[in-house]
């Protein structure tokens, strides 16, 4: 029976592993003025999508209101459209925070080759992270594009840009980021070191 248990544990964090990944963004460098994600992190290809230290940037804004882990948050550089893509993969969550706007709208378009299989807008707040549960399957690419929204008044700057942190993807071929390796360490304990014996021989 404790055979059986050990396994099906292993088996549970080979997959967690395997199909999602987190997204912290949190391994990135930025000096505090953004700096823009290249091609290939996280086995995805990022277009005007930028990584700012928050704890870096000074300015009170959304950015660091947005912050959900680490210090490390994306975002659309100037505000304008932004788009992640790979092979097929799920979009299953993020968080997402308006910059400097209240009730900032963002559309989330998400396509198989040039068909458009999801389109929703969402409403963010400026001082406090949205889990947005996208659910958006069997994808190539997600466009983000945002809009609206009124100056929050609490801000110095201005621009229709939102924050992006924690994003939980599935089906790529991206690398796991060291914190959910750890997590996978962590299930690993109890069971001692002839467990992690028979995962490397499997």
């Amino acid at each position: 029976m404790k055979t059986i248990l050990t396994t099906m544990v292993l088996g549970l964090a080979l997959a967690y592993q395997a199909g999602a990944t987190l997204v912290t963004f949190d391994n990135l460098s930025d000096i505090g003025g953004g700096t823009q994600i290249a091609n290939g992190y996280s086995g995805l290809n990022w277009n005007n999508f930028y990584v700012l230290d928050t704890a870096l940037f000074g300015a009170t804004s959304g950015y660091m209101a947005g912050t959900v882990s680490g210090n490390n948050v994306a975002y659309n550089a100037y505000g304008t459209a932004a788009a992640i893509s790979s092979s097929a993969f799920n979009l299953t969550s993020a968080y997402l925070t308006a910059a400097w706007y209240d009730n900032l709208h963002v559309e989330v378009v998400g396509k198989l080759g040039s068909t458009i299989l999801y389109d929703n807008t969402y409403t963010l707040s400026a001082t406090a992270p949205s889990l947005i549960n996208f659910n958006y399957n069997g994808i190539d690419s997600v466009q983000s594009i945002s809009s609206g929204g009124t100056q929050n008044q609490g801000y110095v700057g201005s621009g229709t840009q939102f924050a992006m942190d924690d994003l939980v993807i599935n089906g790529t071929a991206a690398v796991p980021e060291p914190s959910t390796y750890f997590a996978g360490a962590m299930l690993l304990l109890p069971f001692g070191i002839g467990a992690i014996r028979k995962l490397r021989k499997a």
